[in-house]
């Protein structure tokens, strides 16, 4: 039979490639992907913002998503390594803005205490702007 699949990222791609892989070959049923964008990869994609290229979410996959990483070591992709968390910058983008940005990154060679302090203040301010969501959030997870 036909088989459709609308949307492209993780999840319908993850779908195409399982149906076209796993399925028995005889007869080979007509597999079509629907994409109202012009490429691949939804949340996966990268976007650009002020003439700057940023990663659209599949940087922020959730170690734990046990699905995603079978399916990043079915396809041969390696999760990127070496990066220092304290050198990182958050923004949620709504599309036209930015509704929340974190501080920008102490200098290379802060001190201990400089940098606890900037997670601190981050952590501080994702409180402020979400309150106790996001804890609610990685309990869940956990």
């Amino acid at each position: 039979e036909d088989i459709c699949i609308v949307g492209s990222g993780i999840s319908g791609a993850s779908t195409a490639f399982f149906l076209t892989n796993y399925t028995a070959p005889d007869p080979a049923p007509q597999l079509r992907v629907f994409e109202r964008r012009d490429r691949v990869g939804g949340r996966l994609a990268t976007v650009t913002v002020a003439g700057e290229v940023f990663e659209a979410g599949g940087s922020i996959i959730h170690p734990r998503n046990l699905h995603v990483r079978r399916f990043a070591d079915l396809l041969g992709l390696a999760a990127k390594t070496g990066g220092d968390n304290d050198e990182d910058w958050l923004g949620i983008w709504d599309g036209a803005r930015f509704v929340f940005k974190t501080l920008r990154p102490p200098p290379p060679g802060s001190s201990w205490l400089r940098r606890k302090l900037h997670g601190l203040a981050n952590s501080l301010l994702l409180l402020r702007r979400y309150g106790l969501s996001l804890l609610r959030m990685d309990s869940f997870v956990q």
